[in-house]
């Protein structure tokens, strides 16, 4: 199989938007626009289309977001949001609003003949908490990331012919981990 040029520049630039990520670099939300970009026509051809509509309607806005809170929401408004971790009632409500948008995407996606439309649905809805966390730079989003990194990389990439962006998937997996142990720093 020849590789997918846009799938090999969505790779690079989600590899360089991770690692800026887990240095805390305001970078890292630009190389997210670009990852974010060329993922949506990545997923629209695999008619994936929870996470299609994931990078358009959620990713790409909460670019913007994440730059600007970080840039602006720590205690001087200069560049300085610390790392934080959530309180029990945090984790929960988190668990629950996983569920409820596994539930309502994949009822909607199935419906609509997606492939793949529960287990997509659940990756996506554990994104939208990941992104919603990493945004205000809560060290759990990297359990979020773990998460759907492994559910990627295993079988929903593969099993859609993805190659490339499953094994991009793996190395994820592992600057995830990273990333958390690095982060878990921070918070000492």
């Amino acid at each position: 199989m020849t590789p997918d040029p846009v799938e090999s520049a969505a790779a690079v630039a989600t590899l360089v938007n991770v690692w800026l990520t887990i240095r805390t670099s305001l970078w890292s939300w630009a190389w997210g626009v670009v990852a974010v970009v060329l993922y949506a026509v990545v997923f629209w051809r695999s008619q994936l289309w929870s996470s299609m509509t994931l990078q358009v309607a959620y990713y790409l806005p909460m670019q913007a977001i994440g730059w600007w809170t970080w840039r602006r929401a720590g205690p001087t408004g200069d560049d300085d949001l610390p790392v934080t971790r959530l309180a029990a009632r945090g984790r929960w409500l988190s668990v629950v609003v996983i569920a409820a948008l596994t539930l309502g995407l994949g009822t909607t996606m199935s419906r609509l003949g997606a492939a793949q439309s529960w287990l997509d649905a659940a990756v996506t809805a554990t994104s939208v908490v990941g992104q919603a966390l990493m945004t205000r730079k809560i060290i759990e989003h990297w359990a979020c990331w773990v998460l759907v990194n492994a559910t990627y990389a295993l079988w929903l990439l593969p099993t859609q012919g993805r190659g490339q962006s499953a094994a991009l998937d793996l190395g994820l997996l592992a600057l995830a981990a990273h990333g958390w142990r690095d982060w878990a720093r921070a918070l000492r």
